[in-house]
């Protein structure tokens, strides 16, 4: 199994960036490669291909495209993709779908307050 991290390739808004999330994870592994003390060789990162804090699925880098051909989870994080732009999207395997609510427009659409918390899982029917 693999489990693969997609990161915008410009910054926008607080998003990480394909970059510095490399960088990071560069510099939390220990001499023998590994991050606390679990195997991460099945860790994949991916630049998405995107500079917006919403994500077009039908515009997504060709890494991520084909990295995800395969899924068995889908995981959007964030108002923006999780929300905004992906909410009802449906996929050929389960997905799950967090986002806090944080502008007003979105909570009157949804039914619900200003900074409620929305998760909402997608299981695909076999």
């Amino acid at each position: 199994m693999q489990v693969v991290l997609a990161a915008n390739e410009l910054p926008s808004i607080n998003d990480i960036t394909y970059t510095e999330l490399a960088e990071i994870l560069s510099k939390l592994k220990d001499e023998n490669g590994e991050l606390m003390g679990v195997d991460i060789s099945n860790l994949l990162i991916a630049n998405s291909g995107n500079d917006l804090p919403v994500i077009d699925l039908a515009r997504v880098s060709q890494e991520v495209a084909y990295l995800s051909t395969d899924a068995d989870l889908v995981i959007l994080e964030g108002m923006g993709r999780g929300i905004e732009t992906n909410l009802y999207a449906q996929f050929k395997c389960d997905s799950l779908k967090i986002g806090m609510v944080k502008h007003p427009e979105v909570a009157q659409f949804l039914g619900g307050r200003l900074y409620d918390c929305v998760i909402k899982y997608n299981e695909v029917q076999s």
